[in-house]
């Protein structure tokens, strides 16, 4: 017989809180596995279907269409991915190495997938060790393997107390040891990722030669130096390196607006030219495309076509065509009557030429009335009926004009300047080096890629920008608090306790319904978790794109950052704290905050498992893509130039795409050594999210920033916080549970974990940022122009094809002239035939052209 034990004997044993007897059912993860298994393998054989039928969708990178585009013709060298095969595609993928995906997707790639194999690698390191070690021992002290499941609470009690306490007491030292251990392992292969990342930074940007490397942004320029000659004799005379060209930033603000105005009324215009053509009985495929898409598009385009990417059968044309139907010939047939569209259409209008004014634009076989008109009333309702082709060609003649004036009168200069220097480590010396005595004077930052700044905010004049920070910075905090209403609303679905005080109907009709209880308190809060985790960083990439950075990189680290704290803070810490019964008793405090995070393990267990299984299948179907092919289409796009946008590749946002793995791995990590069944979720999930990025990364997606792998010092802060978390969580455990000498011996673990912070900031920071000297090749030999007897670089030299890196295929021939005033004027783009475009210019006379897709944004 064992002797009478009362709840308070049990309560100080080991564990705490008060004892529920009306328990909840048992929650099992296979039911989360049988859904998510579902969703993903549904979505997985979608893509691997829809990417045989619309291959330009899903292999957006083998699309002659964005061939000339510069952020994915660096991909045409990949390995071809099958045609026929339904499957053939995913060997292909993981035999691509890290050099490859380096060479042809860039560092930033590479340091994004790096991160997914550290947590592949730490993580099944501290399965194995869970499952030989961990988990058995649990299961001879206490019956179970994991300890984190809060049903049968009271006959685990009664199990310890039938053991001796001593025994225990010798169990919970595991969780100190293995607390140790797995600190230590996270240590050591976060700074092996480091260490990797760095000596790969340091070697591929080492030898880049490019004007970004030798570039410079020089910020908090007193007036008397805002001049080209006078900054460039004042660095000169710093002795710090010889200056190759200077530009000052100006508040070009007033030729801005006038680009965007001429960027509306140039849409207006193709859209006019497009209706004159389908008018006179010229019909462009492309325009078919974009407005009658459906599901039987690619018999009627050859978007199925078994032939490769590249095969030209496949590349949509333009041609004379009925606009009632599509009729289908044999190649050659076709290929015999059938010349260039732009010839077609140049020849018709440059016979129809015959008059050079403006009123008279020429004209096709049409009669008065098929041309297009236009009211320039209110609302476009009221005034005369007017041509809308010349309208809108007059006014892109009159602001062309002003355009030109404008280019020629002198601006303000901001308190900025770009400063490229003869060799890449002169820039990398004046980077680092302190200018001025004064505070906030002359301060220098590597500049960022000349395709990577954002003119518009450049030019705002610091009053402005300040403006902006301030603003959303204050925006952020305020609407943050503003979300921990919803999330703690979230929190009441986690138990049937919680939801009869907030819904008494709802909770009575649980408390008679098991299984309804068990989808509303398992599964209901996981998937509302998940929409919120989807909807919520889009709102974050948009406040940052208002905040006023510079720089498409510095936006997108900024997101990163922002998105994590959300998620971190809101969805994390605010969850937690709200799982807690009541706060009002301070004495139970402590019992209350164990048994929400004893119950919020089981919830991330279910999270974990649909991201994994469920929800990252989802991203290969490039969802938002498909939706603009096949719904935004029909609505806007009209002309060859939106049909040449549609083709664009989608870009990749680590803003998006990043912070949440971060609080997965810390959430892994701080109930690893609790819960064997996350540690497993976990690595599941990460196994399978790269192998998806790395697809999205390599075929379907660009990353144009240039951040050049900074947002790793990003990622390694935050996961030395879910240490911090993972131990005083563990202290915390064992202290609620009266091991006290076993909480105790876990206090120096934060010390460690600070000092390993420490020492990155103060030894990897200046590596993660910076080109050290011994890194750059020093086959920048400077030689004498002949001609002129300038000294020049051989790094400023016109680069042949053959590129070293893709850094430097982005940034040939680029310059950090601001481009509105060296942008060509064109007219409105009415054809596109291949790798060659047609214009009309204002005087009526039509353009040939080589395509440049940047030029087409």
């Amino acid at each position: 017989m064992f002797p009478q034990v009362s709840f308070d004997d049990i309560r100080q044993l080991n564990y705490s809180g008060p004892i529920d007897t009306q328990r909840p059912p048992t929650r099992v993860a296979s039911v989360q596995i049988i859904v998510s298994l579902v969703l993903g393998f549904s979505a997985f054989l979608l893509f691997s279907i829809l990417r045989l039928r619309y291959p330009k969708i899903y292999v957006a990178n083998f699309n002659h269409l964005n061939s000339n585009y510069v952020h994915s013709s660096s991909r045409q060298n990949l390995p071809k991915l099958p045609s026929r095969s339904l499957f053939g595609w995913i060997p292909i993928l993981l035999r691509i190495n890290e050099q490859q995906v380096l060479d042809h997707a860039g560092l930033d790639a590479v340091v994004f997938l790096g991160f997914f194999k550290m947590c592949i690698k730490l993580l099944a390191v501290c399965a194995i060790f869970a499952v030989t070690v961990i988990s058995p021992i649990r299961y001879k002290f206490t019956g179970k393997l994991d300890q984190d499941d809060p049903d049968d609470e009271l006959d685990d009690n009664f199990k310890i107390f039938k053991k001796k306490k001593q025994r225990y007491e010798l169990f919970l030292w595991s969780y100190t040891v293995f607390t140790y251990v797995f600190t230590f392992i996270v240590s050591y292969f976060l700074f092996q990722q480091t260490v990797k990342i760095i000596e790969m930074r340091q070697k591929y940007l080492g030898k880049q030669k490019s004007i970004t490397d030798r570039t410079i942004k020089l910020s908090g320029i007193p007036p008397m130096l805002r001049d080209e000659e006078d900054l460039k004799r004042h660095v000169e005379s710093l002795n710090i390196g010889e200056v190759d060209s200077i530009v000052i930033v100006k508040e070009w603000n007033e030729l801005n607006k006038l680009f965007q105005l001429r960027k509306k009324i140039l849409r207006k215009a193709e859209v006019y030219w497009v209706a004159y053509f389908e008018a006179n009985g010229i019909k462009n495929k492309n325009d078919i495309l974009c407005s009658n898409l459906h599901p039987n598009l690619g018999d009627l385009f050859n978007m199925n076509s078994t032939a490769t990417y590249h095969d030209r059968e496949e590349e949509p044309t333009f041609s004379e065509q009925s606009s009632e139907r599509v009729v289908e010939e044999p190649v050659g047939a076709t290929e015999s009557r059938r010349s260039s569209i732009i010839e077609q259409i140049t020849d018709r209008i440059d016979q129809e030429n015959m008059d050079e004014s403006i009123g008279q634009l020429p004209l096709l076989d049409d009669e008065l009335h098929s041309r297009p008109k236009i009211r320039n009333g209110l609302f476009g309702l009221f005034g005369p009926r007017l041509d809308a082709i010349n309208y809108c060609t007059q006014q892109l003649e009159v602001i062309d004009k002003e355009i030109t004036r404008a280019r020629q009168r002198d601006y303000p200069a901001t308190s900025t300047a770009f400063i490229t220097m003869k060799s890449v480590s002169q820039a990398q010396m004046v980077a680092q080096a302190v200018l001025d005595p004064k505070i906030n004077h002359l301060i220098t930052n590597l500049a960022p890629a000349p395709h990577d700044i954002i003119w518009d905010h450049l030019c705002l004049t610091r009053k402005e920008r300040n403006f902006r920070i301030f603003f959303v910075t204050l925006f952020i905090g305020i609407f943050s608090l503003i979300l921990v209403i919803p999330v703690r609303y979230l929190a009441q679905f986690l138990s049937l306790k919680s939801i009869s005080k907030v819904w008494p109907s709802l909770g009575k009709f649980l408390e008679n319904n098991k299984l309804a209880e068990t989808l509303v308190t398992t599964l209901l809060p996981t998937y509302l978790f998940t929409i919120l985790n989807i909807i919520m960083p889009y709102f974050y990439i948009w406040i940052s794109s208002i905040q006023g950075y510079t720089s498409h990189s510095d936006e997108e680290l900024s997101a990163v950052s922002k998105n994590f704290f959300y998620i971190f803070v809101n969805l994390f810490l605010v969850f937690t704290m709200a799982g807690t019964a009541s706060l009002s008793d301070t004495t139970k405090i402590a019992y209350q905050l164990a048994q929400s995070l004893r119950k919020l393990s089981l919830f991330y267990v279910d999270l974990i498992i649909l991201q994994g299984l469920g929800i990252f299948p989802y991203k290969l179907l490039s969802l938002g893509n498909l939706f603009k092919f096949s719904i935004g289409a029909l609505f806007w796009c009209k002309t060859p130039r939106d049909y040449l946008n549609l083709y664009k590749p989608p870009v990749f946002n680590f803003g998006l795409q990043l912070p949440q793995p971060i609080l997965i791995l810390i959430i892994t990590i701080v109930y690893s050594v609790m819960s064997t069944k996350i540690l497993t979720a976990g690595l599941v999930y990460f196994i399978i999210g790269y192998f998806v990025f790395k697809y999205q990364l390599l075929y379907a997606c660009v990353h144009p920033p240039h951040s050049t792998g900074k947002v790793w010092p990003l990622v390694f802060r935050r996961i030395i916080l879910g240490l911090l978390i993972f131990q005083l969580t563990m202290a915390g455990t064992l202290a609620l549970q009266k091991a006290y000498i076993c909480a105790s011996f876990l206090a120096p673990l934060p010390i460690l974990t600070l000092a390993c912070l420490w020492n990155f900031q103060q030894n990897y920071i200046p590596l993660s940022i910076f080109i050290a000297l011994r890194s750059i090749d020093n086959d920048e030999v400077s030689y004498q122009d002949e001609d002129n007897g300038e000294s020049t670089s051989a790094s400023s030299q016109t680069m042949d094809s053959n590129f070293k890196t893709l850094d430097e295929r982005r940034e040939l021939n680029k310059t950090y002239e601001y481009p509105h005033l060296i942008d060509n004027l064109d007219g409105p783009l009415i054809a596109i035939d291949g790798t060659e475009i047609l214009l009309v210019n204002n005087d009526g006379m039509t353009v040939r052209k080589a395509k440049d897709f940047e030029e087409w944004d």
